[in-house]
């Protein structure tokens, strides 16, 4: 039986390809097996055959001359963002923003939105940050959610002005189907209020046909968004009390 078990073990990690992180989950075993996996994965760990990069968590090492390999950052990300194939977070911040063309730099920090936030820590030398996030997140709204983080953040992207986070903003929420900016629209409700004005005059001037006034009426009238924004880029932004 502990052959079985063992062996059972060593196929599934034989399958997954260098740098590829798995899990206990990924072994399939039965829970009254789960100390004898732990302890089989131990011994690996201590010969070398694998790595643990934090608990519960490990890779087979891509071996060079040069020494071990660390895992790719996708695979960082995929750790932190799945937990048995549900998505429990996405990456946001300056690297997303970089990838999306709003800014040049690049961050040596990786930051991860997620419905349960932990503490700073670092995986495998990757720096790792969390920011809370207060709704349920689904793989089909990643990108969306990437676009209204950024339009959060639409005053501190590094390396760039607001105007012109804008109009890169403006253009990616050109590129979307109606499907998706009718998505965008209710996702933005989630946001804090100036992320919903200005989601809604983006809408309302750049995309003619969608539907904002869920986004006009979640508005107190009496708030001010100082954001000093080009009003020949935005000529509504005065009736959104953006200034």
């Amino acid at each position: 039986m502990a052959s079985s078990i063992s062996s059972k073990i060593n196929n599934t990690i034989s399958s997954y390809s260098p740098g590829n992180i798995f899990t206990y989950s990924d072994f399939n075993l039965p829970k009254e097996n789960e100390l004898a996996l732990a302890k089989s994965l131990s011994r690996l760990v201590k010969k070398g055959e694998i790595v643990r990069i934090e608990k519960g968590k490990y890779y087979r090492p891509r071996k060079t001359s040069f020494g071990n390999l660390r895992p790719d950052i996708s695979q960082i990300v995929k750790s932190l963002t799945r937990k048995d194939e549900k998505v429990i977070g996405y990456p946001t911040g300056i690297t997303i923003y970089n990838q999306l063309g709003l800014t040049t730099q690049m961050s040596n920090v990786l930051v991860i939105a997620s419905v349960k936030p932990q503490l700073k820590k670092e995986i495998s030398g990757y720096r790792v940050k969390f920011v809370k996030r207060n709704f349920e997140i689904e793989e089909k709204d990643i990108p969306l959610f990437q676009l209204l983080d950024a339009v959060k953040d639409i005053k501190k992207i590094p390396d760039t002005s607001p105007n012109d986070a804008l109009k890169v903003i403006i253009a990616k929420f050109a590129e979307l189907p109606v499907s998706k900016l009718k998505r965008l629209t209710k996702l933005a409700l989630n946001y804090n209020a100036a992320t919903r004005a200005l989601t809604g005059v983006i809408l309302q001037q750049y995309a003619k046909g969608i539907s904002v006034s869920s986004l006009y009426k979640s508005l107190n009238p009496l708030t001010k968004y100082k954001m000093k924004l080009n009003p020949s880029i935005l000529t509504n932004q005065i009736k959104w009390n953006i200034e």
